[in-house]
């Protein structure tokens, strides 16, 4: 289960293989760029989980989780940020920090 506020993310203790389709809006994302979408235990903290896109439809890619990369993130509250690169190289800051919340479930 995902919730989305503003950048603000949500999701349930556990979840993993849902997809939540992230448009890019304000940056144009073409052929040899990808993005970097970064989540740490709080802003300029340890980071926790690292995933890079560099598959884009329509100026979009889908976050999707694995059932390893969701146990690596207990119930708390966390950031993230994501960032575009150019051919490998850092071009610019997309959402420089937005907060990312793991719920407990019943």
């Amino acid at each position: 289960m995902w919730e989305v506020k503003n950048n603000n993310l949500q999701m349930a203790e556990g979840d993993f293989g849902v997809k939540l389709p992230f448009r890019i809006k304000g940056f144009e994302l073409a052929a040899g760029d990808s993005v970097k979408f970064v989540i740490k235990s709080v802003l300029n903290g340890t980071e926790i989980l690292s995933k890079t896109y560099d598959s884009f439809s329509e100026n979009s890619f889908d976050l999707e989780l694995t059932e390893s990369e969701s146990e690596r993130l207990p119930v708390g509250n966390y950031v993230y940020r994501l960032d575009a690169y150019q051919a490998g190289n850092y071009l610019c800051n997309l959402i420089p920090s937005a907060s990312f919340k793991v719920v407990d479930k019943a």
